[in-house]
């Protein structure tokens, strides 16, 4: 099936469960055009007036000095040439990349930096009226962001580097574990608020360096080829150093040795292009004393110079005393594929899917689509026991740009018991793709880029019976119901 069969089958097929998710379908809203070089509100479009704070809100956390972005997108100097290209990037919905469908299933994500189709018009309108700076005294306060090197989620609590690999200047792609894990010095459990992840290069004297590469695609160089960043993706477990080292944490795909598994342990898969992770307040994610970071199924790729690369993870810790309401896990569902997966050579809508069985009540508080280089687009439908169907979201797929979609906390879909999650996939191993190393093979299961995969990769609160009825009666309860009856 084409990914508009879907919508046109989802469309007609679909039943959305208000009482589970807490989402309404309804019918999309037409947002008019402004005339060009006009806004909604009718005066002339400006740099300073109008685009400015959409760039500030949706891009400059990358487009600006340190954030990795080709170019900087603060001041009007460094606007102003890009605006054509910032016009063209935006209408396309290329940029900011943010690839869930508008138009199926749940539509309220945290940090969503999406465009509204009024505010890419109003783009628009200032390009076609030659980009016009307006009056700086329209300004915005400018964002305070944190100094190249730094980190979004303040200054951490923790910070753990793994073992440093080689990767040669041409070299395949390299994936693997990486040793020793690396040990976390907690004396005791502490629950993790925020963590962030980067990929840190050094030299032979382990000083902190910018790869050559890195620095010619800061500038502008292509980097659809993959070769932006040298980790790709990287499993980071916490293991405790009493637990057997089979131990292993449900991210990794292997199966636990023991009987029980601490499900709060963290567990992360880090992957290009994503942010910083904060975890809801009433949800809990153990860093636990006497314990080790473990470095599974790293995924490393030659940049064409030869580099030394750590993977650093930073820790925002609760106050010691927190305790949270649920625990969090995450884990990988395959739709039961892996080595069957068949993608021919040369075919640019290649359709797969494939089924997963929820067997106890969950939250499922992400959706995180996982293929590889010739990924195009992921969809999860849930089939509830009653035979109802949801299309809960759809998005296309960039292997440079690895996305986690984060539930708002109310619009997080509840899954009972019995559900079976639908997920389908599309994949273009073709000369269109240009993630795509070569088109002319064909590419089946495998941990290398250039093979593929078939995951979903969700972060998931397990409930009991019990609690699954009292978070959908939250559902149900109006608000201002609530806050009165809280208020007795």
């Amino acid at each position: 099936m084409t990914p508009a069969e879907i919508t046109n089958w989802n469309e007609a097929a679909c039943v959305g469960v208000v009482s589970l998710t807490g989402l309404v379908l309804s019918g999309l809203l037409a947002v008019p055009v402004p005339a060009s070089g006009q806004t909604e509100s009718s005066h002339p479009a400006t740099f300073s007036k109008d685009v400015a704070p959409i760039l500030q809100r949706s891009c400059e956390s990358c487009h600006r000095a340190g954030g990795g972005a080709p170019m900087a997108l603060v001041s009007y100097a460094e606007v102003r040439p890009w605006a054509r290209a910032i016009k063209a990037r935006t209408a396309a919905r290329e940029m900011p990349p943010w690839f869930v469908d508008k138009n199926i299933g749940i539509q309220r994500f945290k940090d969503d930096p999406s465009l509204s189709d009024a505010e890419i018009a109003a783009i628009g309108a200032w390009a076609d009226a030659g980009a016009p700076q307006g009056d700086p005294a329209d300004l915005p306060p400018p964002r305070q962001w944190p100094a190249a090197g730094g980190w979004s989620i303040g200054t951490p609590d923790l910070v753990i580097s793994s073992p440093v690999s080689t990767v040669e200047a041409l070299a395949p792609d390299w994936y693997g574990m990486v040793n020793p894990p690396s040990p976390t010095g907690l004396t005791k459990d502490r629950w993790i608020k925020a963590v962030e992840i980067k990929e840190v290069i050094v030299d032979d004297d382990g000083n902190e360096v910018v790869p050559a590469v890195a620095a010619a695609a800061a500038g502008g160089a292509a980097r659809a080829d993959l070769n932006r960043s040298v980790v790709h993706h990287s499993v980071i477990n916490a293991r405790r150093n009493s637990a057997p080292e089979d131990d292993v944490h449900p991210n990794s795909g292997g199966e636990s040795a023991a009987a029980e598994r601490d499900l709060s342990l963290f567990g992360i898969v880090h992957e290009l292009g994503q942010n910083a992770t904060v975890f809801p307040d009433y949800v809990g994610v153990m860093l636990p004393g006497d314990s080790v970071l473990t470095y599974t199924n790293i995924h490393l790729h030659s940049i064409g110079e030869r580099v030394h690369v750590r993977v650093d993870t930073a820790f925002k810790f609760h106050p010691e005393g927190y305790e949270p309401k649920y625990v969090q896990t995450s884990g990988a569902q395959s739709g039961g594929f892996e080595l069957e997966l068949d993608i021919p050579g040369g075919d640019a809508n290649v359709f797969r899917d494939g089924f997963f069985r929820v067997t106890s009540p969950m939250i499922l508080m992400t959706f995180e689509p996982h293929l590889h280089s010739s990924g195009k687009r992921m969809c999860i439908e849930a089939i509830y026991p009653n035979n109802m169907r949801e299309m809960l979201n759809c998005a296309d797929y960039n292997h440079n740009w690895v996305k986690v979609y984060v539930y708002e906390d109310d619009a997080a879909p509840l899954l009972p018991a019995g559900t079976v999650l639908h997920l389908l996939a599309w994949y273009d191993n073709s000369p269109s793709n240009p993630r795509v190393s070569d088109p002319r093979n064909w590419k089946g299961w495998g941990n290398r880029s250039i093979d593929d995969m078939f995951y979903h990769l969700p972060r998931m609160i397990f409930l009991t019976e019990e609690q699954f009825e009292e978070e959908v009666a939250a559902r149900e309860t109006p608000p201002l119901f609530a806050a009165t009856q809280n208020q007795q």
